[in-house]
């Protein structure tokens, strides 16, 4: 087993590229649906912003017919008042005019306000409106990408199975059912380069007799975590 060492450097490098792509491909949906829930929102805000704006005007055009009535209401009080010739009757149809002046008085200021804010809010409508159709836009130009960028993955993934399938092939016969059985269970977590005589997944150091059989490629499990265990390449150790 004399590359037995650089081969499961492989196999890990391998795994973990395999880990990252899969990892890719399951992140792209979430992403896509954050993307969309984006667009939702923007687009809730500009149908937001057009009922609140005709809710606006229907209030105060209902104000306005209010008021017409009122100011009609008050002619008539004013007429009859011309007829009266009770003080009594006289004063207390002033009382109703005056409570009607009020009430238009109030209803004038209203009505000015909701003008001014209907103004204010069909000046920042345009914006909403342009808001909307940006991440409408931003969105198809995502989903686009995404689709490409699934496409891709997944051809990256099937070759690097591929890859990996056939490197599997040269681990020797004696050591594959365990490679086989820690692989299965824990992917690319089932191997584990030693730094500085310690197995750099569980942090547990290794016995003189391990590192001295890593040393001449032998196959080498950590007795803590149950990895298999490898060596990196001599530059990196130093």
């Amino acid at each position: 087993m004399a590359g037995l060492v650089a081969l499961l450097r492989q196999l890990h490098r391998m795994h973990r590229h395999l880990h990252d792509l899969r990892e890719q491909l399951q992140r792209l949906p979430f992403t896509l649906k954050a993307q969309k829930a984006r667009l939702a929102r923007q687009e809730e805000a500009y149908r937001e912003a057009q009922d609140a704006l005709k809710h606006l005007k229907v209030a105060t055009h209902e104000k306005e017919v209010t008021l017409k009535t009122k100011n009609q209401q008050i002619a008539k009080y004013e007429k009859q008042r011309e007829e009266l010739t009770s003080k009594k009757e006289f004063d207390a149809l002033q009382l109703e005019i005056n409570a009607a002046r009020q009430a238009c008085q109030k209803l004038e200021d209203e009505i000015l306000a909701s003008m001014m804010e209907a103004d204010e809010k069909t000046a920042a409508l345009p914006a909403i409106e342009k808001a909307s159709r940006q991440a409408r836009d931003e969105f198809a130009r995502f989903e686009e990408t995404a689709r490409e960028r699934e496409a891709d993955l997944k051809s990256q993934l099937a070759a690097a199975e591929k890859e990996l399938k056939e490197v599997e092939k040269t681990i020797p016969d004696e050591i594959r059912p365990q490679y086989q059985r820690i692989t299965n269970g824990m992917g690319a977590d089932g191997l584990s380069v030693v730094i500085d005589r310690t197995c750099k997944a569980c942090s547990t150091g290794i016995t003189a007799q391990n590192y001295n059989d890593l040393l001449t490629a032998s196959f080498v499990l950590c007795k803590s975590c149950g990895r298999m265990l490898y060596l990196p390449e001599p530059a990196a150790e130093s």
